[in-house]
């Protein structure tokens, strides 16, 4: 596949039906930019042997790859038995709170009564409270409350998968931010040298500031300093509320929108999906649009019509990314579904109005300190002068999400010489990063240099004309102030 006809990046899950070399590398070859391992069902020793593939599928490939963790955070799940739980429409259900540690293999004596990892909550609930299972497939009310326990009255008939999420909407639970197995999962995946985290269930931007304290006290296997990237997932009403601060707060977001539907009135839901992505990629954070994009290819060939409306929607919101769940990770069907989802994201993108979007654009995004002044007026310069691409010289990404935030219609190609920023920027609408190796150049040797380079891989073409974002002196960070157009001979 041409990674640079698609500007929408997609995001896969790596589980039991792709975890394998060979899995890896086809998705990556049918357009997969970021793999995501949910640390919520992955131990340390599965975790180090899928990243382990990754790497070596990418350095094969020669190709920017991010690999994301997503850590668990404060999911609240019920526990007790090992099969699926049959429920009828007004069965009566015991869940009974116990500690976190050791849950996950405790077996209930009794076909009725299940455990949850939420402690208390038998204070949380009063007689009528509602109760969610499984993101909202069931729910019913508090008929009964006991020390330690509650009974639920359940209101319709489904299949109770185990670990399924509960939910009490609107009640804050009495929780930590970052469990044990989080804070070691967040050191495991840090000391790795992973691209990004994701953190579950963020509420307020003092969750993302915890966690980057513990990453600055992570020792990375190479020794260098940490640069694992924070993705926050707003993912309950809590973290919705305080969505403009968080997304100050984090490097990317992410819309997850089971959970959200859940604890907001679904009906919300798009709107606050608009608004999220927009919020994010106007702040240069990437927007990652979640949870059940083509569910429906988890057993079949082909997506619903619905489905396929809800990724061109998110592509047409200017999400950065789309990201496939269960679809890869436990699917029949995962290179199916990456090549159905790449072509509605083609399809999209070859309707979309980026000079609109560009002239769109809020005032305050063209102002400001002058790496900002410089996007805006070098995407205006590609989009006067027709150029074929931007290329963007840059020590740390910052001047490439700038520029990726702007949504232009030419691609965005991005050279660094830190592996690390090579691989982070895989998640970025529209940006291909590439490795310069060698010593210190001038700014002319460089412009000669990126131009052979894109036009050796078939990037460019003789008379395309490119505009260059750079700052001097190169080796400096933060000093974005040239802008400079070429023709390519």
């Amino acid at each position: 596949m041409n990674r640079i006809a698609m500007r929408t990046k997609i995001v896969a899950t790596l589980g039991p039906a792709s975890g394998n070399p060979e899995m890896v590398h086809a998705l990556l070859q049918a357009g997969v930019s970021v793999f995501r391992l949910n640390f919520s069902h992955s131990t340390a020793e599965a975790a180090n042997e899928l990243i382990a593939m990754i790497r070596a599928a990418r350095m094969e490939l020669d190709i920017p790859v991010a690999i994301m963790a997503d850590i668990k955070g404060p999911a609240v799940r019920v526990y007790g038995y090992s099969q699926v739980l049959p429920i009828e429409a007004g069965d009566v259900l015991v869940i009974e709170s116990r500690p976190p540690e050791g849950i996950e293999v405790l077996v209930s004596p009794e076909p009725g009564r299940i455990y949850t990892n939420l402690p208390e909550l038998d204070s949380l609930c009063v007689m009528g409270q509602r109760i969610l299972l499984m993101d909202g497939c069931l729910a019913g009310e508090v008929v009964a409350i006991a020390p330690g326990t509650v009974s639920v009255r359940m209101g319709n008939a489904a299949s109770l998968r185990p670990k399924a999420h509960l939910t009490l909407p609107n009640v804050e639970y009495p929780i930590p931010f970052l469990s044990e197995k989080d804070i070691r999962d967040i050191t495991l995946a840090v000391e790795s040298e992973v691209e990004y985290l994701a953190l579950s269930f963020v509420r307020e931007a003092t969750d993302i500031e915890e966690v980057r304290r513990l990453v600055g006290r992570c020792r990375t296997v190479s020794g260098r300093p940490p640069a694992t990237r924070i993705i926050a997932k707003i993912e309950n009403a809590k973290g919705l509320a305080n969505a403009d601060s968080i997304v100050a707060s984090a490097d990317g977001i992410m819309v997850a929108r089971g959970d959200l539907g859940v604890e907001v009135a679904i009906e919300k839901v798009p709107i606050a999906q608009k608004r999220l992505i927009r919020t994010g990629y106007l702040a240069a954070k990437p927007v990652i649009t979640a949870t059940q994009m083509l569910e429906s290819m988890i057993e079949s060939p082909m997506p619903t019509r619905a489905e396929a409306s809800d990724v061109a929607n998110a592509c047409f919101d200017s999400t950065s990314a789309v990201m496939l769940s269960g679809e890869t990770a436990i699917g029949r069907y995962p290179i199916k579904v990456v090549e159905t989802m790449v072509a509605i994201i083609r399809e999209v993108e070859a309707t979309y109005d980026n000079a609109a979007c560009h002239h769109n654009i809020p005032p305050e995004v063209a102002v400001g300190d002058l790496p900002n002044i410089l996007s805006y007026n070098a995407v205006t310069v590609a989009h006067q002068c027709n150029a074929a691409a931007i290329v963007v010289l840059t020590e740390t990404g910052h001047a490439a999400r700038l520029l990726s935030r702007l949504r232009p219609c030419m691609p965005v190609f991005a050279f660094m010489k830190d592996e690390r920023v090579f691989h982070q920027l895989a998640m970025n609408w529209g940006v291909y990063s590439f490795l310069l190796e060698g010593s210190e150049e001038s700014l002319n040797a460089l412009v000669g240099k990126t131009l052979g380079i894109c036009q050796a891989k078939g990037y460019l073409k003789t008379g395309d004309r490119v505009v260059f974002l750079a700052g001097l002196p190169l080796s400096r960070r933060g000093t974005t102030n040239v802008i400079r157009v070429e023709t390519v001979a």
